[in-house]
């Protein structure tokens, strides 16, 4: 079996343990319902590497609301209660069918899909926890509906099933302890990766790092943080990515970010697809929480390579300026200018 097969297959059967009759095959991956939220995660594409190496891109997303007229309040709506907060997943719009859905994506190859395979099962335990958390408000404040739906030969869930309860049960309590990224591992990776390009800039101390990128004329900030704590979630890992964008207005502040979520889970990717864009305090940000139980060893230096490459990205997009090796002096740094 190929990356692709291997990883819908360990979702289907042991990370997730969808309930056969609650759920559907599609030629892609499957469909599953513990709720009444419909989650789709599927095989969306692969790069041109040999079978043996090949890369494939996986896909989680969630129904969270239909019949969506996205004007101003909408957008404020969905920044303030899914954006500013999230942990592994974005809201992205489609104009076309006027639904909102929490998207998650990540690239798997056969030396990643042991450990990025469980970091999947939590994006998509979370994006069902939040969808049954915030539909309801967000959709009473729209004046649409939820995205209620159930398996085609069951209908609508009588009663949700366990695996919704993976907050109280399991996520909150791990997140009661102390975080598990440890002041010694932002140090070991701040004094073993980002003291070169693409950092312009890099401090580190204590419980976390903070790094520039180039951005234009400028840099853009992104912060690790062990000791700032998910309202819901408890302690873990707060990945914060900050943009000198002009939005002009508050309008388009959120416009832009709502946009940019598509593009985040619609194009090709630039980074991991874990979190979401949003507008507060006059600025544009990419925000990210991996609750505790989501450690692993080693995933903050990859953390800080996919933030790196969604940094470039954005900078091309919105300043039309690539990187070169005169981006990375240190007279565009903070301390520089």
């Amino acid at each position: 079996m190929n990356v692709g097969a291997l990883t819908i297959e360990a979702l289907y059967q042991d990370l997730l343990k969808a309930d056969p009759e609650g759920s559907i095959h599609t030629p892609a991956g499957f469909t599953w319902w513990a709720d009444q939220y419909a989650q789709h995660i599927e095989v969306i594409g692969a790069d041109g590497a040999p079978e043996d190496d090949r890369g494939v891109l996986v896909v989680v997303r969630t129904e969270v609301l239909r019949e969506v007229t996205l004007d101003e309040v909408a957008r404020r709506a969905l920044n303030n209660l899914l954006m500013a907060f999230a942990s592994l997943a974005g809201p992205v719009y489609d104009p076309t069918t006027r639904t909102v859905q929490l998207y998650s994506r990540l690239w798997l190859h056969e030396d990643t899909r042991p450990w990025m395979t469980p970091l999947l099962r939590w994006a998509a335990l979370l994006q069902l926890s939040e969808a049954q958390r915030r539909a309801p408000e967000l959709a009473t404040l729209l004046h649409t509906d939820i995205a209620a739906s159930g398996p085609p030969a069951r209908g609508l869930r009588p009663t949700p099933d366990e695996r919704m309860a993976i907050v109280p049960r399991l996520i909150a309590p791990h997140g009661a302890q102390p975080s598990r990224w440890s002041a010694a591992e932002f140090t070991d990776t701040v004094e073993r990766f980002l003291q070169q390009p693409p950092a312009v800039l890099a401090t580190g101390g204590g419980a976390g790092f903070t790094v520039e990128f180039p951005f234009g004329d400028q840099t853009s900030l992104c912060q690790a943080l062990g000791d700032q704590p998910h309202p819901s979630y408890g302690n873990g890992l707060f990945l914060l990515q900050s943009f000198p964008i002009d939005a002009q207005t508050e309008a388009a502040g959120l416009r832009l970010a709502l946009d940019l979520n598509r593009v985040e889970f619609t194009e090709p990717p630039a980074g991991y697809g874990l979190g979401s864009y949003c507008y507060q305090h006059h600025g544009l940000h990419f925000v990210s929480f991996f609750p505790n139980i989501a450690y692993r060893a080693g995933l903050l230096p990859n953390l800080y390579y996919a933030a790196a490459q969604r940094a470039r990205d954005l900078a091309v997009r919105l300043t039309g300026q690539d990187w070169t090796p005169e981006s990375f002096a240190l007279a565009r740094s903070g301390v520089g200018r």
